[in-house]
């Protein structure tokens, strides 16, 4: 009898966590914390309403982090690797 409900335990226990992981699969989904976003992406610095680069190494000319073409995270990240740097915070 008591080897029969530890086998009974087993199997429903294994089950339960077969169903846990699989069926609710329980994630955890980051969201970026805009309070931590710089204005500008790293290297570069925010002067007159522009992002402006701290070095001459770059191709990039300054622009308005406001501009409605950057009004998405991608945006944004794409634009920090096409000028060589990242954007903390973000990517």
């Amino acid at each position: 009898m008591m080897l029969e409900t530890i086998a009974y335990s087993i199997v429903f226990t294994t089950i339960l966590l077969f169903f846990y992981k699989w069926v609710i699969n329980p994630m955890v989904i980051e969201t970026p914390d805009i309070s931590k976003m710089s204005k500008c992406p790293d290297a570069w610095t925010y002067k007159g309403g522009e992002c402006v680069p701290n070095t001459t190494s770059t191709n990039c000319i300054p622009f308005s982090p406001d501009s409605p073409s950057l009004n998405t995270l991608a945006a944004k990240c794409n634009l920090a690797a096409m000028c060589g740097t990242t954007w903390s915070g973000i990517c």
